[in-house]
């Protein structure tokens, strides 16, 4: 099957309800949003919210926001794929500099005395950032399917049953990078379990 075909039999797909479904829930889901929720809702559980929500809005501008912004820009002036970062080859430099703006919120986080659930959830992001960057030159694993992963652990561990909205979603999230064939199953499913592990590891020793 020739590229063209293949991106044509996409664009079909993601014009039929179904496909538009599908393309709502990938965008809908895009990784730097459902983290920046996370992580403001995570500031939330200090009994000091009113200033530690703070922590969570300096962890979500660094780590997601910042970089999302960038890879938006860069998407728009054609020097990426797009601002799903398509073509693994580009994934390791965008996923490298991300890592150094999370870095750096970081360090403004441990001035700010950030709370133990916010650094739980930044623990998790930070592997699934150096997942990426060793897997993606070989292998397109899927962030979606990891961020989801991640979310559904960490929203559990976090709220109980009130971290269901994330369960419910990350099942939709995963078949959509499936059916618009922006991923092979494989890929969504490998993503999913090292976004559990990680994000649910992390969350375990950091905040206990």
């Amino acid at each position: 099957m020739t590229a063209e075909t293949t991106t044509l039999t996409t664009s079909e797909r993601s014009s039929t309800a179904i496909g538009r479904v599908a393309r709502s829930a990938t965008e809908i889901a895009q990784p730097p949003l459902v983290l920046s929720l996370l992580l403001i809702l995570a500031s939330l559980l200090s009994d000091q919210w009113m200033v530690s929500i703070w922590s969570g809005i300096i962890a979500a501008l660094f780590i997601c926001l910042v970089p999302f912004s960038v890879v938006l820009l860069l998407a728009k002036r054609g020097q990426l794929t797009d601002h799903h970062v398509g073509d693994k080859k580009q994934r390791r430099p965008v996923m490298l500099w991300t890592l150094g703006s999370s870095l750096l919120g970081c360090a403004i986080l441990s001035i700010m005395g950030a709370p133990q659930p916010v650094w739980g959830l930044v623990g998790g992001i930070l592997c699934g950032i150096v997942a990426l960057i060793l897997v993606s030159p070989i292998w397109k694993i899927s962030g979606h399917a990891m961020t989801l992963g991640g979310a559904t652990v960490s929203a559990v561990l976090m709220f109980g049953w009130l971290g269901l909205p994330f369960v419910v979603a990350a099942p939709l999230v995963c078949w959509s990078r499936v059916y618009l064939r922006d991923h092979s199953a494989p890929q969504v499913i490998t993503g999913f379990i090292t976004g559990v592990v990680a994000f649910g590891a992390s969350y375990t020793l950091i905040v206990g």
